[in-house]
């Protein structure tokens, strides 16, 4: 099964875990698309994230060696934190080391309505990566995104999330935060709406552009 019918995608995920809250069960469950995952850095803002310390990317690893997922390529950018350049430095840098070297159908960034300032910074990124090509944009709910935003697109993942909550729990160093206990995630993945329509568990996108 293929996203959209797109054959290769970029996911930007700020930090590590990330794209993985918000996408794991799309990315297992659309098997012929080929999503290449963007870790832009090691964690949050120089001296603000004390699981830094902790190596978030090896995490990462571990998560998808234990999945088996042939339909992804972990990359790292070549930062560790978002103030080792400017907007244009990972611009060019995306631009550069990914966009330049692959065919992407469409890019997925973090919510522009996001209490974490750094998802909305890459959340950015968004416009001028696709300024002059013909890549869809798409959106991805995230553990801090407000209810101000409007998700445009459920993905039904119902047979996937037993393995997507065993998977998370290989992010170790973030296991004592809110947002990976099971009653948090149990509600991150529902809606009413969907749940009156027999969808009781799934993910969250939201069209910016959609070329077909």
């Amino acid at each position: 099964m293929k996203f959209l019918n797109f054959k290769k995608v970029l996911c930007l995920s700020p930090h590590p875990d990330d794209v993985e809250i918000a996408m794991m069960g799309t990315i297992i469950k659309h098997c012929n698309t080929f999503f290449d995952i963007l870790c832009l850095t090691k964690g949050g803002s120089m001296g603000f994230d004390k699981t830094n310390d902790a190596d978030r990317r090896a995490e990462i690893l571990s998560v998808w060696y234990s999945l088996n997922c042939n339909n992804i390529k972990l990359n790292n950018s070549k930062y560790e934190y978002f103030e080792e350049t400017n907007e244009s430095g990972w611009i060019y840098h995306i631009e550069k080391d990914f966009l330049s070297k692959e065919k992407y159908d469409c890019i997925f960034i973090p919510t522009r309505d996001d209490s974490m300032f750094e998802h909305r910074y890459v959340n950015q990124f968004g416009s001028a990566l696709c300024r002059a090509s013909l890549i869809s944009l798409i959106e991805y709910n995230t553990i801090s995104t407000l209810s101000t935003w409007q998700a445009n697109l459920f993905v039904d993942i119902s047979k996937f999330y037993g393995l997507k909550l065993e998977s998370l729990k290989k992010f170790e160093s973030q296991q004592h935060k809110p947002y990976f206990h099971k009653l948090v995630l149990d509600s991150f993945h529902n809606n009413f709406q969907c749940s009156k329509k027999g969808l009781n568990i799934i993910e969250k996108f939201k069209f910016i552009d959609l070329y077909c």
